[in-house]
């Protein structure tokens, strides 16, 4: 009787790896990088724990006028397949093709960053899919769901650098970014950053929590870092250069390339505060108070307001 139940509970356990699937999906990333950078491309994964993950190969395709493979073409540092026991190899022979394969003395287990492809940039503008061309891990179990994705470099000779502090500090955007994903418009900082919000949204990387909404050009924003950063942003100028404010506080953006005397924005309005986000500059008329004189455009502004108005920006 013992040998029915250990034999129908190995069967069990085959067929549940049988019927197992792990998604594996390329990211869709969007940069502004010089020709030449080399970036790093993750290849993420559901949990394996539990499925005998010894090996795996796969082969992804690109577009080679916009990325080529860079050695040593992958890179395991920080990921899965880091785990003691495991090698890696790479083909980058093929045309437009990129193949890797794995394997090791244990199993798998976890989720995240399998393995980390690594190409340098060759176009200054352009997109390259990022497809698989197959995936297996160990001879076929589990079946992996594949998931493509895309790397976009953009001509940003007409971008916005926000230049910010280490600690907290205010920012905002004169333009609408090309891709207002916060997660895609902060990864090139996110080593750096330890959050960014506003007065409805946040996202802070270190501390596991994504953001709820996309990037808006009509708020500023507070973000801390670790360390003085640049960012670089790409997109289109705003066209409606109206900022509505509520009775209370707002945390408001420049949506202007240009410095502008607060006096002037200011006129008409029925203010009691103005403060630069996260400093001590300060516009007090009331209590005759005055160290902050100019909006900046990239900074951020806090207004207290005693009734609703709005700003217009020249």
């Amino acid at each position: 009787m013992k040998n029915h139940i250990l034999i129908f509970l190995a069967g069990l356990l085959f067929s549940i790896q049988l019927s197992a699937q792990v998604q594996v999906s390329l990211p869709d990333l969007t940069q502004s990088v010089p020709i030449g950078t080399i970036v790093e491309i993750p290849v993420s994964c559901g949990d394996l724990t539990a499925l005998n993950v010894i090996a795996y190969q796969f082969s992804v395709s690109f577009n080679s006028t916009v990325l080529v493979p860079e050695t040593p073409y992958f890179s395991t540092s920080g990921t899965l397949s880091s785990k003691t026991g495991w090698s890696a190899a790479a083909n980058p022979n093929v045309q437009n093709q990129l193949t890797i394969g794995a394997f090791g003395s244990a199993a798998l287990t976890g989720n995240g960053i399998l393995l980390k492809l690594i190409f340098k940039v060759v176009s200054a503008n352009g997109t390259s899919p990022l497809d698989f061309n197959s995936f297996l891990f160990n001879a076929g179990t589990p079946q992996a769901t594949l998931v493509n994705g895309s790397f976009t470099n953009q001509d940003c000779s007409n971008g916005q650098t926000l230049v910010m502090p280490a600690g907290w500090s205010g920012i905002s955007s004169f333009l609408v970014p090309s891709d207002p994903n916060m997660i895609d418009m902060f990864a090139p900082i996110e080593s750096n950053l330890i959050m960014v919000n506003n007065l409805s949204n946040r996202y802070s990387p270190a501390n596991g929590i994504n953001p709820s909404q996309p990037w808006s050009s009509n708020s500023g924003y507070f973000i801390k870092l670790n360390s003085p950063v640049q960012l670089q942003i790409c997109g289109q100028e705003i066209q409606n250069k109206v900022v509505n404010l509520v009775a209370g506080w707002n945390l408001v953006p420049v949506i202007s390339n240009d410095i502008f005397i607060l006096d002037e924005i200011l006129t008409g309005l029925d203010f009691e505060i103005v403060q630069e986000a996260a400093t001590s500059n300060i516009y007090w008329p009331s209590m005759a108070i005055q160290n902050l004189y100019f909006f900046e455009p990239g900074k951020a502004y806090l207004i207290k307001m005693n009734s609703p108005g709005m700003i217009t920006f020249p």
